[in-house]
């Protein structure tokens, strides 16, 4: 995982290039951050079978219908989904500040922690392209349930596909966000071969 900071500037609503103050600030709270984290992902590649706007990962294993994601894996035979976590330690770390008040420096941490975990699924889609079993092919973006018409209705059983509350200790609300927080799930297409 790297931080550059210019994500977390991004998630603050922060234009322009920050001062030395706030260059420290977050160079601090991504040590924190850093400190916390226990990093941990799960993935596994699936076949893949589109119909309009009908998906099948791995024959039956998680079917529902997407427009929009049909349309990011058209072209696809085959397709990773994947978990991804900071773990619980960012969570505790946040709650603490908010417990004694210090909501700037929550706001912080939250900024520098979403950076970090999309570092941390950039890491991970690199890895998947040096898996053997997709032989150099190119990959899609990575694409998560919540974007455009892919409901989080489908986490439950994405999880499940994966065993990812028992491999990596990722667990869904009632509204189905996951919990720890800043844990990401994730599409990534195979396209097919030439």
């Amino acid at each position: 995982m790297k931080f550059a900071g210019r994500a977390a500037l991004r998630f603050l609503g922060v234009r322009g290039e920050p001062d030395d103050a706030l260059r420290g600030c977050l160079a601090d709270a991504a040590e924190r951050v850093l400190a916390a984290a226990s990093p941990n992902w799960t993935a596994r590649l699936f076949p893949l079978q589109i119909d309009g706007e009908a998906l099948d990962f791995g024959g039956g294993t998680l079917a529902f219908r997407s427009r929009d994601l049909a349309r990011n894996l058209r072209g696809c035979d085959r397709a990773f989904l994947f978990a991804a976590t900071l773990g619980a330690g960012v969570d505790r770390l946040v709650r603490g500040r908010e417990a004694v008040g210090e909501m700037a420096d929550a706001a912080l941490l939250q900024a520098v922690a979403g950076e970090l975990a999309d570092s941390l699924c950039e890491d991970v889609v690199a890895e998947l392209a040096r898996n053997p079993a997709v032989a150099g092919r190119p990959l899609r973006h990575r694409y998560s349930p919540g974007y455009g018409d892919c409901s989080l209705s489908i986490q439950p059983a994405f999880l499940a596909a994966l065993d990812a509350t028992r491999r990596v200790g990722i667990a869904l609300t009632g509204a189905n966000l996951m919990v720890p927080t800043k844990s990401v799930t994730a599409f990534v297409g195979v396209e097919k071969p030439d």
